[in-house]
């Protein structure tokens, strides 16, 4: 849609082909349905590529400030939270609908729904498009299909077909900002508890990413901001058949001394509990028998026995607990696809460097962003700045 709106300019007519029946319907769960449109914390590293300095290029085109501007433009006010964008309102089907309602009124647009692209044929020219029994003719043709995060929303991965056509790489696409699959046994009684803590993850002994933040355990395995944020890496590493867990920090706040400190003060306080009763006032009811499983600790042990051991080795549970990591949740339930068309293929202004005059933009490009508006930033960018270059490039003389 960003794409489009920067390419219908000064009578350049568009044609916006889309197979759902719907506009932009991936933006209606964007933000638990409140739509975090960016983030005003912009950094390299919010954004993951096996090429991560091409997005700069982009953002230095098109960034925040020309995405507030966007969407000054669309009648969308903002407001911000701690540095992430909503619209004032928090509902994206406004977002959707202020969009949709933007191109239908432009005189230089068309829009058909329910269309499925089948094929794409390079003519001289431009580029011949099947849907169906029709054909459409165009000087330049922006593939903006996503990928392959949300199958029900339209996402089919096809876009990558008709980037291998013309004769593009495509970075092996996998789940992105998804949740963990473990075979840890004590999962089931763990499913519902939220809590704080510091992720590591850990690939074959060595750190590769670290989070904070909430947890939420399930029946399969671990799910949460948190957890997404360090899932991309994760799961290449799964596909690479790669030893793979994470080591969790329930209390990242406090050092080991210090915790050893308060664990003893609490204990000389309360020396009438037991090792559970007494870790309740600390952690949720469900989590403290795994913690002191992990400790190789009696749960109706009399905390007034406890020696110097026993509360390093708790402290160890509780500072450095393991959960090994053996899959991961599939597109389905995936905000983002890692992977997409090789953006090393691709000149500044996102056109194939093998076609002239096609261009691809968003998520089917390998480029992703973490939790926090940075995939919707992308979007917007990327459309931006590929719809503007299909103008300009049409404007001075379609040189194919």
């Amino acid at each position: 849609m960003s794409a489009a709106l920067a390419s219908a300019k000064e009578g350049q007519h568009v044609l916006l082909l889309d197979r759902c029946e719907k506009l932009g319907k991936k933006i209606l769960v964007t933000g638990n349905g409140k739509c975090n449109l960016t983030n005003l914390v912009q950094s390299p590293t919010c954004y993951r590529s096996d090429a991560p300095d091409h997005a700069g290029s982009i953002f230095s085109e098109f960034g925040l400030e020309e995405t507030r501007q966007l969407f000054d433009s669309l009648g969308i006010y903002t407001k911000e939270k701690n540095g992430y964008v909503y619209p004032y309102n928090e509902q994206a089907a406004s977002v959707r609908e202020a969009f949709e309602t933007a191109l239908s009124h432009n005189p230089n647009l068309d829009i058909l729904l329910e269309t499925d692209v089948t094929n794409i044929e390079k003519k001289k020219g431009g580029y011949v498009i099947s849907a169906g029994k029709k054909t459409y003719q165009c000087h330049s043709l922006i593939i903006a299909t996503g990928g392959l995060a949300g199958p029900k929303l339209g996402c089919d991965g096809r876009g990558y077909q008709f980037a291998k056509k013309m004769g593009h790489n495509i970075v092996k696409p996998l789940p992105a900002l998804t949740a963990l699959k473990s075979g840890a046994p004590f999962l089931k009684k763990l499913s519902g508890v939220r809590n704080q803590a510091h992720i590591t993850l850990i690939i074959d002994n060595q750190k590769i990413a670290e989070e904070t933040g909430e947890l939420q355990w399930t029946d399969y395995g671990i799910s949460g901001v948190a957890v997404f944020q360090i899932s991309r890496f994760a799961i290449v590493a799964l596909e690479e058949k790669k030893n793979v867990c994470l080591s969790l920090d329930f209390m990242p706040e406090k050092t080991v001394s210090e915790l050893s400190e308060l664990l003893f003060s609490y204990m000389k306080q309360c020396p009438y509990k037991t090792a559970q009763s007494f870790l309740h006032g600390f952690f949720p009811s469900k989590l403290v028998p795994v913690l002191l499983r992990e400790a190789r600790m009696e749960a109706e042990q009399s905390i007034r026995k406890w020696k110097t051991e026993e509360i390093s080795r708790l402290v160890e549970s509780i500072k450095s607990f393991t959960l090994r990591i053996n899959g991961y949740m599939g597109y389905e339930k995936a905000q983002v696809t890692r992977g997409g068309v090789d953006v090393r293929e691709l000149t500044a202004h996102l056109e194939s460097r093998f076609c002239p005059g096609l261009f691809f933009a968003g998520e089917v490009t390998d480029i992703d962003g973490t939790c926090g508006g940075y995939n919707l930033q992308w979007a917007f960018s990327s459309g931006s700045v590929a719809g503007r270059a299909a103008w300009m490039r049409n404007n001075r003389g379609r040189e194919v």
